[in-house]
Protein backbone atom coordinates (compact mmCIF):
# COMPACT_ATOMS: atom_id res chain seq x y z
CA UNK A 1 0.00 0.00 0.00
CA UNK A 2 1.31 3.19 -1.49
CA UNK A 3 1.18 6.61 0.42
CA UNK A 4 0.69 10.23 -2.02
CA UNK A 5 0.37 13.17 -0.35
CA UNK A 6 -0.89 16.23 -1.61
CA UNK A 7 -0.88 20.42 -1.08
CA UNK A 8 -4.03 21.24 -3.27
CA UNK A 9 -7.14 19.83 -5.77
CA UNK A 10 -5.01 21.11 -8.69
CA UNK A 11 -2.51 18.36 -7.57
CA UNK A 12 -5.14 15.58 -7.18
CA UNK A 13 -6.62 17.00 -10.98
CA UNK A 14 -2.72 16.45 -11.99
CA UNK A 15 -2.55 12.87 -10.87
CA UNK A 16 -6.08 11.84 -12.13
CA UNK A 17 -4.82 13.35 -16.06
CA UNK A 18 -1.60 11.31 -15.81
CA UNK A 19 -3.35 8.25 -14.59
CA UNK A 20 -5.78 8.25 -17.39
CA UNK A 21 -3.31 9.34 -20.30
CA UNK A 22 -0.57 6.55 -18.92
CA UNK A 23 -3.41 3.94 -19.62
CA UNK A 24 -4.45 5.28 -22.51
CA UNK A 25 -1.37 4.52 -23.98
CA UNK A 26 -1.38 0.87 -22.76
CA UNK A 27 -4.53 0.11 -23.89
CA UNK A 28 -6.97 0.68 -26.90
CA UNK A 29 -10.56 1.01 -26.60
CA UNK A 30 -13.16 2.05 -23.55
CA UNK A 31 -11.41 3.60 -20.45
CA UNK A 32 -13.32 2.21 -17.76
CA UNK A 33 -13.42 4.46 -14.45
CA UNK A 34 -15.20 3.51 -11.18
CA UNK A 35 -15.51 7.28 -9.04
CA UNK A 36 -17.74 8.33 -5.89
CA UNK A 37 -19.76 10.96 -5.35
CA UNK A 38 -19.66 13.91 -3.57
CA UNK A 39 -16.82 16.60 -3.34
CA UNK A 40 -13.93 14.39 -4.30
CA UNK A 41 -15.56 13.47 -7.45
CA UNK A 42 -16.35 16.93 -8.48
CA UNK A 43 -12.31 17.24 -8.59
CA UNK A 44 -11.76 13.91 -10.38
CA UNK A 45 -14.13 15.06 -13.00
CA UNK A 46 -12.50 18.54 -13.33
CA UNK A 47 -8.97 16.60 -13.86
CA UNK A 48 -10.49 14.62 -16.61
CA UNK A 49 -12.31 17.67 -18.60
CA UNK A 50 -8.25 18.65 -18.72
CA UNK A 51 -7.58 15.82 -21.29
CA UNK A 52 -7.51 15.67 -25.00
CA UNK A 53 -10.51 15.01 -26.51
CA UNK A 54 -9.61 11.82 -27.50
CA UNK A 55 -8.78 10.74 -24.89
CA UNK A 56 -11.80 12.01 -22.95
CA UNK A 57 -14.14 10.50 -25.47
CA UNK A 58 -12.65 7.29 -24.37
CA UNK A 59 -13.86 7.10 -20.65
CA UNK A 60 -16.76 4.98 -19.30
CA UNK A 61 -17.41 6.41 -16.04
CA UNK A 62 -19.04 3.63 -13.43
CA UNK A 63 -20.65 5.39 -10.36
CA UNK A 64 -20.32 3.18 -7.33
CA UNK A 65 -23.19 4.40 -5.03
CA UNK A 66 -26.59 6.08 -5.56
CA UNK A 67 -28.67 7.80 -3.85
CA UNK A 68 -32.40 7.03 -3.42
CA UNK A 69 -34.13 10.11 -2.90
CA UNK A 70 -32.67 14.09 -2.47
CA UNK A 71 -29.70 15.37 -4.10
CA UNK A 72 -28.48 12.41 -6.53
CA UNK A 73 -24.68 11.62 -6.64
CA UNK A 74 -25.13 11.54 -10.39
CA UNK A 75 -26.14 14.80 -10.47
CA UNK A 76 -22.96 16.08 -8.79
CA UNK A 77 -21.34 14.71 -11.68
CA UNK A 78 -23.42 16.21 -14.22
CA UNK A 79 -22.97 19.93 -12.14
CA UNK A 80 -19.34 19.19 -12.18
CA UNK A 81 -18.82 19.69 -15.90
CA UNK A 82 -20.18 16.41 -17.83
CA UNK A 83 -23.51 18.07 -18.64
CA UNK A 84 -21.13 20.61 -20.53
CA UNK A 85 -19.15 17.47 -21.83
CA UNK A 86 -22.45 16.15 -22.75
CA UNK A 87 -23.21 19.10 -24.51
CA UNK A 88 -20.12 20.05 -26.42
CA UNK A 89 -20.08 16.33 -27.60
CA UNK A 90 -17.20 15.10 -25.39
CA UNK A 91 -18.91 12.61 -23.41
CA UNK A 92 -22.15 10.59 -24.13
CA UNK A 93 -24.60 10.16 -21.47
CA UNK A 94 -24.40 6.55 -22.26
CA UNK A 95 -21.15 6.62 -20.53
CA UNK A 96 -22.01 7.49 -17.68
CA UNK A 97 -23.18 4.26 -15.79
CA UNK A 98 -25.35 4.17 -12.20
CA UNK A 99 -25.67 1.39 -10.00
CA UNK A 100 -29.24 -0.60 -10.10
CA UNK A 101 -30.69 -3.13 -8.49
CA UNK A 102 -30.72 -6.69 -9.92
CA UNK A 103 -28.33 -5.17 -12.82
CA UNK A 104 -25.13 -5.53 -13.45
CA UNK A 105 -22.76 -2.13 -13.25
CA UNK A 106 -20.48 -3.09 -15.57
CA UNK A 107 -21.44 -3.54 -19.72
CA UNK A 108 -19.99 -7.36 -19.43
CA UNK A 109 -19.55 -9.71 -16.64
CA UNK A 110 -15.88 -10.14 -17.61
CA UNK A 111 -15.44 -6.21 -18.04
CA UNK A 112 -12.79 -4.64 -15.67
CA UNK A 113 -12.85 -1.59 -14.55
CA UNK A 114 -9.09 0.27 -15.52
CA UNK A 115 -9.26 2.84 -12.32
CA UNK A 116 -11.20 3.03 -9.07
CA UNK A 117 -11.29 6.27 -7.29
CA UNK A 118 -12.80 5.93 -3.82
CA UNK A 119 -13.70 9.35 -1.30
CA UNK A 120 -13.40 7.69 2.08
CA UNK A 121 -15.74 8.90 4.61
CA UNK A 122 -14.65 10.17 8.36
CA UNK A 123 -16.00 6.35 9.73
CA UNK A 124 -13.67 4.74 6.78
CA UNK A 125 -17.03 4.11 4.73
CA UNK A 126 -16.39 3.55 1.03
CA UNK A 127 -19.48 4.06 -1.63
CA UNK A 128 -22.50 3.17 0.88
CA UNK A 129 -19.88 0.60 2.34
CA UNK A 130 -20.76 2.12 6.25
CA UNK A 131 -20.08 0.33 9.54
CA UNK A 132 -21.85 -2.82 9.55
CA UNK A 133 -24.37 -1.84 7.42
CA UNK A 134 -23.83 -4.65 4.71
CA UNK A 135 -21.79 -7.70 5.27
CA UNK A 136 -18.81 -8.46 3.69
CA UNK A 137 -19.77 -12.08 2.35
CA UNK A 138 -22.17 -10.55 -0.26
CA UNK A 139 -23.49 -12.59 -3.13
CA UNK A 140 -24.59 -9.57 -5.56
CA UNK A 141 -22.62 -7.01 -7.54
CA UNK A 142 -25.21 -4.36 -6.18
CA UNK A 143 -27.43 -3.84 -2.94
CA UNK A 144 -29.57 -1.89 -1.28
CA UNK A 145 -28.90 -0.07 2.38
CA UNK A 146 -31.49 0.75 4.11
CA UNK A 147 -30.13 1.81 7.40
CA UNK A 148 -27.40 4.55 5.93
CA UNK A 149 -25.75 6.58 9.18
CA UNK A 150 -25.87 9.97 6.98
CA UNK A 151 -28.95 10.72 4.78
CA UNK A 152 -30.77 9.57 2.89
CA UNK A 153 -31.38 6.03 4.16
CA UNK A 154 -31.67 4.41 1.09
CA UNK A 155 -29.24 4.04 -1.16
CA UNK A 156 -27.85 1.36 -4.12
CA UNK A 157 -24.38 0.80 -3.75
CA UNK A 158 -21.71 -1.82 -5.34
CA UNK A 159 -20.57 -4.08 -3.10
CA UNK A 160 -17.52 -5.63 -1.60
CA UNK A 161 -17.74 -8.71 -4.21
CA UNK A 162 -18.02 -6.42 -7.45
CA UNK A 163 -14.80 -5.25 -6.23
CA UNK A 164 -13.85 -8.43 -6.46
CA UNK A 165 -15.25 -9.81 -9.92
CA UNK A 166 -14.57 -6.06 -11.67
CA UNK A 167 -11.35 -4.21 -9.81
CA UNK A 168 -9.30 -6.73 -8.95
CA UNK A 169 -6.70 -5.77 -11.71
CA UNK A 170 -7.24 -2.02 -11.63
CA UNK A 171 -5.65 0.53 -9.32
CA UNK A 172 -7.04 1.47 -6.39
CA UNK A 173 -7.09 5.24 -4.72
CA UNK A 174 -8.57 5.90 -1.70
CA UNK A 175 -8.87 9.20 -1.03
CA UNK A 176 -8.46 11.22 2.69
CA UNK A 177 -9.25 14.51 1.66
CA UNK A 178 -9.53 17.28 4.65
CA UNK A 179 -8.81 16.83 8.52
CA UNK A 180 -12.08 14.78 9.55
CA UNK A 181 -10.16 12.05 7.07
CA UNK A 182 -7.55 11.95 9.90
CA UNK A 183 -8.83 9.33 12.32
CA UNK A 184 -10.04 7.25 9.67
CA UNK A 185 -6.67 7.57 7.64
CA UNK A 186 -4.77 6.53 10.98
CA UNK A 187 -7.31 3.63 11.42
CA UNK A 188 -6.39 2.24 8.14
CA UNK A 189 -3.26 2.41 8.30
CA UNK A 190 -2.69 0.52 11.39
CA UNK A 191 -3.71 -2.13 10.08
CA UNK A 192 -6.18 -4.09 12.72
CA UNK A 193 -9.55 -3.87 11.25
CA UNK A 194 -11.90 -5.77 9.65
CA UNK A 195 -14.23 -4.06 6.77
CA UNK A 196 -17.36 -4.45 9.41
CA UNK A 197 -15.31 -1.64 11.77
CA UNK A 198 -13.49 -0.06 8.79
CA UNK A 199 -14.53 -0.63 5.27
CA UNK A 200 -11.91 0.99 3.29
CA UNK A 201 -9.45 -2.02 4.99
CA UNK A 202 -11.34 -4.16 2.96
CA UNK A 203 -8.86 -2.90 0.06
CA UNK A 204 -5.50 -3.60 1.91
CA UNK A 205 -6.51 -7.21 3.01
CA UNK A 206 -7.67 -8.21 -0.09
CA UNK A 207 -4.51 -7.51 -1.99
CA UNK A 208 -5.36 -4.98 -3.80
CA UNK A 209 -2.93 -2.34 -6.11
CA UNK A 210 -3.80 0.92 -3.28
CA UNK A 211 -2.92 3.81 -3.30
CA UNK A 212 -3.35 6.21 -0.37
CA UNK A 213 -4.06 9.93 -1.83
CA UNK A 214 -4.34 12.81 1.38
CA UNK A 215 -3.92 16.23 2.13
CA UNK A 216 -3.34 15.58 5.17
CA UNK A 217 0.45 16.48 6.75
CA UNK A 218 1.79 14.49 9.14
Amino acid sequence: MKKLTITASEDLEQLVRTHIEEIARKKDGPIRIGLPGGRSAKILIKGMLGLEDATFKRIRLYLFDERRSGELNADTLLEAGLDKAMKDNRFAKASLHIPSLGKSLLEQEDAQLDLVYLGVGEDGHVASLFPGSYPSQDKTQTALVKNSPKPPNERVTFTYRGFLEHAHKAPIYLLFLDEGKREALNRLLGNKEKPDSLPCSFFSQQDFFVTIITDLQE
